[in-house]
């Protein structure tokens, strides 16, 4: 009996692995946006948060911690974050398209997957949709 229930168990597991597998990870941004916000996070962001998101004493870092803590909220809120408080010495001075496109670079940074836009249609996703946990383990 017991054999029983853990080969139950195994292919239940296989078959979500399966269905897991044959659905791909959903986008949550495009990738020129992401494209355009490595620009702007060289140009605005990395005398202050690094070259590679690292941080430094005074400073943190945009990539493991920081971006886990915006999981389960809605993905609007990291650029509007953006808008409101950076950069640090000049809050309010980011326009809210560049925002949005320093926001996708961070997700595209933190292994978060582009919108496929041939598949998507529309290459967006809607402010309101949580983002989830990230891909990559917290470093």
């Amino acid at each position: 009996m017991r054999s029983r229930s853990l080969a139950g168990a195994c292919a239940l597991a296989l078959a979500g692995a399966v269905t897991m597998a044959a659905t791909p990870p959903r986008g949550f941004y495009s990738a020129s946006a992401a494209e355009e916000g490595a620009r702007l996070y060289a140009e605005r962001c990395a005398m202050c948060h690094g070259a590679a998101l690292e941080g430094t004493h005074e400073v943190p870092g945009l990539t493991g911690k920081f971006v886990a803590n915006w999981a389960g909220r809605p993905l609007g809120d990291l650029p509007a974050y953006l808008t409101r408080a950076m950069p640090q010495f000049a809050p309010g001075s980011l326009q809210p398209d560049e925002a949005a496109q320093l926001a996708a670079f961070l997700l595209r940074s933190n292994g978060y997957p582009a919108i496929d836009t041939a598949a998507a249609g529309t290459g967006s996703v809607p402010a309101t949709e949580l983002l989830p946990a990230p891909p990559r383990a917290v470093r």
